[in-house]
């Protein structure tokens, strides 16, 4: 009886330390990733990779999804150079208040007007002063090769160019409120499926049962518990990948 005491109580020390150790790695890594400011260009994620001095910063995209993008910052000129093209960004008096707009003038020559709109969006107009709206990318022929769904539109959207140029545009990396809330009903969902004591204390606390002398639960309970913890751990993991990261 002392040695099986002994074990069990070896056992929980060592739960209780590996819990705090997870506890410990998670929160290092959640602060190290929402932290992070990031923007999108082309549907990809980028954030700040180097600060390469004078000015001159270095965004890379998450998973190495996309070229680099490189943002010499200034005054009077911002410059966005990927893949060896260079877009010069240039503020265009005030509008709406207190936001400037923007000419970007592409290594063609051609230039692009983005006025402000709303909060932090953007609508962006041609050389004639016509509405340009944002196409999508078509996958043709392998991993490099793609198609603007119209030839006409620029190779890359103007607005998101005057994002990139700019950190004040950038927005904070997911979503720390749906972060937490994933981890409680991990934590929550994991303890229903895991431990009766936990399916007791839920069984006992439920007001279905305050006015039933000494209750017990039944078979199909803890059965349904299990079935439930699973779905929850899922959901869980749907509301992370989907929603916080």
């Amino acid at each position: 009886m002392r040695t099986e005491g002994k074990a069990l109580s070896w056992r929980t020390i060592g739960l209780l330390f590996a819990l705090i150790a997870v506890l410990v790695l998670v929160t290092v890594w959640a602060q190290a990733y929402y932290s992070k400011k990031v923007f999108y260009v082309e549907g990809i994620k980028y954030t700040q990779y180097a600060d390469l001095g004078q000015g001159r910063l270095e965004y890379r995209a998450f998973l190495n999804r996309g070229e680099p993008i490189y943002v010499q910052t200034g005054e009077d000129v911002k410059r966005v150079v990927i893949s060896g093209e260079v877009f010069d960004i240039r503020p265009r008096g005030v509008d709406s208040g207190q936001r400037a707009s923007y000419e970007v003038i592409f290594p063609e020559g051609k230039t692009y007007l983005v006025k402000p709109f709303g909060d932090k969006g953007f609508l962006t107009y041609d050389e004639k002063g016509e509405r340009v709206l944002p196409g999508f990318r078509i996958i043709s022929g392998g991993i490099g090769q793609d198609d603007v769904s119209d030839p006409a539109q620029p190779r890359y959207d103007p607005s998101e160019l005057v994002v990139a140029a700019d950190a004040w545009f950038h927005v904070q990396n997911g979503s720390i409120g749906f972060f937490l809330l994933a981890l409680g009903m991990l934590i929550y969902a994991w303890c229903g499926f895991r431990y009766e004591a936990f399916q007791r204390f839920l069984f006992h606390i439920s007001s279905s049962n305050w006015m039933i002398v000494n209750p017990e639960p039944s078979d199909f309970y803890f059965f349904m518990c299990k079935v439930g913890g699973i779905f929850g751990m899922g959901f869980s993991l749907w509301i992370f990948f989907a929603h916080a990261l």
